[in-house]
């Protein structure tokens, strides 16, 4: 890990899903932070707010918080900073599950005294196909009306998870049906009333023998509110696929990519895909399958960038990543 004198002329800024607000891991996805030691870090799924300010306390930094737009919902936004935090809007929409939150900084640099955040979540919805990506899309324009209507138009970034896939990557959906056949098959998801495939029941103590049993398959019993839920119908439809990139390349063509490719066209940069040319899959960390979470920086910050990875990567390995939340962090790095 660069110390923070190495790092003293750098703005590292990550972003988070922390899955259903970290419930029982804690601990973990506080390691998980330290480690990184961001400047700033964007929070999805933030719903214990508790938890969120413990968080700060122990990094030594601030809170914002976006409520979610619904009002049924409880995942909130959170960015996290340790610098200097100069003005936040939280801006909610009929129609947008969650909310854009809106985050102006202002790092000690004379070359770049502030920077925009604007951090979303966006639906997933992947049982709508194409109408999920509409909506996401529905969902981003009132986002980049939000950006176009600022009062001071700053060098900034979106960012967060966006349930969507870009241009050219790829899925493995192969080796999530048979992760999911696996889970099938020890007996850890089973078939509920609704016809769908959802896991067992968690104990209401603790139980060493139930979680041991998600531990024997490598996964945190406490990601379990993260696993997937499939039409039982599927399951048994899709047990006996092979794994192949064949197949996968086949099955991505049905996956629509029209956030990313719209965002590009209007010049926003992919800091990931700018510097990467390998998967940098974030989701799940039960099934790294696919990258959904992004920092996508407008022209004037991206000419700043000077590193971008994927916590838990070969590149930046964290050994508690995986445990800490279905979603790796993605942090980028720009020079002040």
């Amino acid at each position: 890990m660069p110390s923070r004198v190495v790092r003293s002329r750098r703005l590292r800024v990550a972003t988070y899903n922390v899955l259903h607000g970290g419930e029982g891991r804690e601990s973990l996805i506080s390691g998980v932070l330290a480690r990184l030691d961001a400047d700033v870090v964007a929070l999805q799924e933030a719903s214990d707010l508790g938890l969120v300010d413990r968080l700060a306390g122990r990094l030594g930094m601030s809170v914002a918080v976006g409520e979610p737009s619904d009002p049924a919902s409880t995942f909130n936004l959170v960015v996290l900073s340790r610098v200097p935090v100069h003005r936040t809007h939280n801006h909610r929409h009929g129609g947008m599950l969650r909310s854009h939150l809106e985050v102006e900084v202002r790092p000690a640099s004379r070359a770049l005294p502030a920077i925009g955040l604007h951090v979303v979540h966006l639906a997933a919805r992947f049982g709508e196909r194409g109408h999920g990506e509409a909506r996401r899309m529905r969902e981003l324009g009132s986002v980049l009306a939000d950006i176009a209507a600022a009062p001071d138009r700053v060098p900034h970034l979106l960012l967060g998870d966006l349930n969507a896939i870009a241009p050219g990557d790829t899925v493995e959906a192969t080796t999530f049906l048979a992760r999911m056949t696996e889970l099938r098959r020890a007996g850890l998801l089973v078939r509920g009333d609704d016809g769908f495939d959802a896991p067992i029941a968690r104990p209401e103590v603790d139980d060493p023998a139930h979680d041991a049993r998600w531990r024997e398959l490598g996964i945190n019993p406490r990601l379990d509110v993260g696993i997937s839920r499939l039409p039982s119908l599927l399951g048994a439809v899709t047990a006996r696929v092979p794994r192949h990139p064949v197949i996968d390349r086949a099955l991505g063509l049905r996956i629509r990519r029209d956030c990313l490719a719209h965002m590009g066209a209007l010049g926003y940069v992919d800091c990931y895909r700018r510097l990467r040319e390998d998967s940098g899959y974030t989701c799940a960390t039960w099934a790294l399958v696919s990258r959904i979470d992004y920092l996508l920086a407008d022209p004037a910050l991206a000419a700043r960038l000077l590193d971008c990875d994927v916590v838990g990567g070969a590149r930046h390995a964290d050994p508690e990543a995986t445990d800490a939340s279905d979603h790796l962090p993605v942090f980028a790095d720009f020079r002040l």
